[in-house]
């Protein structure tokens, strides 16, 4: 070939790897970006973006807040690279998140827009890039939710529980009655209009509450902004029971090693183990209680007081501070959250009052137990029985029999352990027995009208 040939073969080579090169230089597909079609927030918030460019790279992004009054700029970066190679990384979206401070910003209450653009590499545009350009609708909301307790004076005890009427002029993310640092989450009041806005909550003062804890109705809007009231609540101290209980041989011989073996707990010292099975299986135990109560009815599910197991007599009271001993020396304590009853050996067990079986089965230093949800984050616990007669899922009346009384578990003997949660919270049971009490605390809160 002649060198005028190979001129020519070189020229078209630079002709054809210059035409690719434009032509890919050239690319006409904009970047992509996922986010929210719309969004909501309160004084401050949050957005993500999925972000990227599958031809020539990120260039630009830019995203910026616009009100009446003007723009503000939440975000700007700008990606490595140049018009000959393109972006250095091209390739799998990228994750951005963006804090909005409305105050900052000089954000007001009102509608507002987050303006989104990203630009790429290409040659397009005059070299400027294909650009993907959105403008995302924002609500700023500033105002806190209005809240309007209807309840009167309420009496309420350490360890016990109350109850308030309350409405709220707006949807929530959450509302209910805080008591110190614990929340009690609040239902749409029975029989009334849910667009009235009128709310009911149960709520318990724990038992390890601080002296006089602050109690208040909250509610939390959609937008993250909180408001509270409070109302005149009366609140009664009282001593909590303490018992000293000593183990006998047999029990530790019998009970102790059978749940060490079924725990795989050793049980060389079997002392020891108790205190094992009393503090962390016990830990166990009511943290597999609180995952079964997490989802209550949001119906008032009970009728009227709650009834105590037949001809029973109380052997164990709630919140007794107990301390365990073994040939007088003190190995293990912990507080017993229910009302042992003891009637006749293998005594039927009845349902304390209308509701749906939640749970039924073993329980660790339970034994045999059965859990019953009341509707509106009340529950009610049957521990120690020989035999269950229920299944999860059954809806049961007040009285309906619901197993054998026993000794399953960690129980010296047989009986009924029977206790009452309200939020998660363990609480005294002979209030919900009293059906004055009952009537006085929760039905004439039931039916306070809105103001």
């Amino acid at each position: 070939m002649t060198g005028r040939g190979w001129l020519g073969v070189l020229l078209t080579a630079l002709l054809l790897g210059g035409g690719a090169l434009v032509w890919t230089r050239f690319e006409g597909k904009a970047p992509s970006v996922e986010g929210p079609a719309s969004l909501l927030i309160g004084s401050s918030g949050s957005v993500a973006f999925q972000i990227g460019d599958l031809g020539s790279g990120l260039r630009e992004i830019r995203i910026s807040v616009r009100q009446a009054d003007g723009e503000s700029f939440l975000f700007e970066r700008s990606f490595p690279g140049d018009l000959r190679t393109g972006g250095h990384a091209p390739g799998v979206p990228e994750r951005f998140e963006i804090e909005i401070d409305s105050k900052a910003l000089g954000l007001v209450h009102g509608d507002a827009s987050l303006m989104v653009a990203v630009r790429d590499w290409s040659w397009r545009n005059s070299f400027r890039g294909n650009e993907t350009a959105l403008e995302i609708p924002l609500k700023i909301d500033l105002k806190k939710p209005r809240v309007q307790v209807a309840s009167g004076l309420t009496y309420v005890s350490r360890g016990g529980s109350g109850s308030v009427s309350y409405s709220v002029n707006e949807e929530t993310m959450r509302d209910g009655v805080m008591v110190g640092a614990k929340f009690y989450r609040g239902f749409p009041a029975p029989g009334g209009d849910p667009a009235s806005g009128r709310r009911f909550a149960l709520f318990a003062i724990p038992t390890d509450s601080p002296r006089n804890p602050k109690i208040v109705v909250i509610a939390e809007d959609r937008a993250g902004n909180i408001a509270n009231t409070s109302w005149p609540v009366e609140f009664k101290e009282r001593v909590l029971p303490n018992a000293n209980i000593t183990l006998p041989n047999r029990f530790l011989e019998t009970k102790v090693r059978d749940l060490a073996d079924a725990t795989g707990i050793p049980q060389d010292d079997l002392p020891r183990a108790f205190d094992q099975i009393n503090t962390e299986l016990r830990a166990a135990n009511e943290a597999k209680i609180r995952e079964l109560i997490a989802s209550p009815s949001q119906s008032k599910l009970w009728n009227g007081a709650f009834t105590q197991l037949k001809n029973s007599k109380v052997t164990s009271r709630f919140a007794e501070q107990r301390s365990y001993f073994v040939d007088g020396k003190k190995i293990s304590n912990a507080t017993h959250y229910g009302y042992d009853l003891a009637s006749t050996s293998g005594a039927p067990i009845q349902a304390a009052n209308s509701g749906v079986v939640v749970f039924e089965g073993d329980i660790g230093i339970y034994g045999n137990a059965v859990i019953i949800d009341h509707g509106m984050n009340l529950f009610s616990l049957y521990a120690h029985l020989s035999s269950i007669g229920v299944s999860a899922g059954d809806r049961v009346k007040k009285n309906d029999t619901l197993g054998l009384s026993g000794a399953t578990g960690l129980a010296g003997g047989d009986h009924l352990h029977f206790a009452i949660l309200l939020g998660g919270t363990y609480v005294e049971p002979l209030e919900w027995w009293d059906p004055l009490w009952v009537k006085t605390h929760i039905d004439v809160h039931l039916a306070t009208p809105n103001r």
